[in-house]
């Protein structure tokens, strides 16, 4: 289903790199003198700035135009529906999946299996999930801004980074299960220590992309999955509620 589409070369990765390190370079610059943009309540948006600025030249290889961004908003409104039941499906399966995972796992008591389980534990941690909540709830004005980072920015610039760039195309080169399972692992190793539960959400991810063929859907099912993770991460701060 998405054979046919452009996709940035090997060329335009590097291009990517290199600006990312130009972008990066002077924020590090901003963050040193004024202090305020070292907490953790700026520096989440200022990493998504950096990478948007630095894919912009790759999306517009694909055709962004700013001029259809009405076009492209109606494009979400109408996946709004299906998206949901994709997000609700994926919560569901993820759930069964690590329930069987912890049943499968934990009557080994083996040095592995016992790592494998602390990964797990890891991912399911809402501390380790996101450190920042605690530090943010003290600057609740905030909290906006954080919300559109983490369910807005953050969605668009990697659904658009992992499978509209990286599995289109490696999907070329691979079958189809290898290159899920390529991106899945790619997309949870790059979050540090809550990559079990991002590597399968990736991977759900992208069945949905190849699924639809329609990146307004991935984008929908990751802004849904990160709200979800603020409210359990806030219900726990808050009310001491969690699953």
């Amino acid at each position: 289903m998405l054979t046919g589409l452009e996709t940035p070369t090997l060329k335009d990765l590097f291009k990517f790199l290199g600006l990312l390190f130009l972008y990066a370079l002077p924020a590090y610059v901003l963050r040193k003198i004024f202090p305020v943009l070292a907490g953790p309540d700026y520096e989440a948006l200022l990493i998504d700035l950096v990478l948007l600025a630095a894919l912009y030249p790759a999306v517009r290889k694909t055709g962004f135009d700013f001029g259809r961004l009405r076009g492209y908003l109606g494009g979400l409104k109408a996946e709004a529906r299906p998206a949901f039941k994709y997000f609700l499906l994926m919560t569901a399966l993820l759930f069964v999946a690590d329930q069987l995972y912890t049943l499968l796992l934990a009557p080994w008591d083996l040095p592995w299996t016992n790592t494998l389980l602390f990964w797990s534990d890891q991912s399911q941690n809402p501390a380790t999930a996101d450190s920042r909540l605690e530090a943010m709830l003290a600057q609740p004005f905030l909290l906006p801004a954080y919300l559109f980072t983490l369910c807005v920015v953050a969605p668009a610039a990697e659904e658009f980074l992992f499978r509209r760039w990286l599995y289109v195309a490696t999907r070329r080169y691979l079958p189809v299960a290898a290159a899920l399972l390529a991106n899945a692992a790619l997309f949870g190793a790059l979050h540090g220590s809550d990559f079990m539960g991002t590597g399968l959400s990736g991977l759900f991810f992208c069945w949905v992309y190849e699924r639809t063929g329609r990146l307004e859907t991935p984008i929908l099912v990751h802004c849904f999955t990160n709200l979800l993770a603020v409210a359990l991460l806030l219900g726990e701060k808050l009310y001491g509620f969690s699953l």
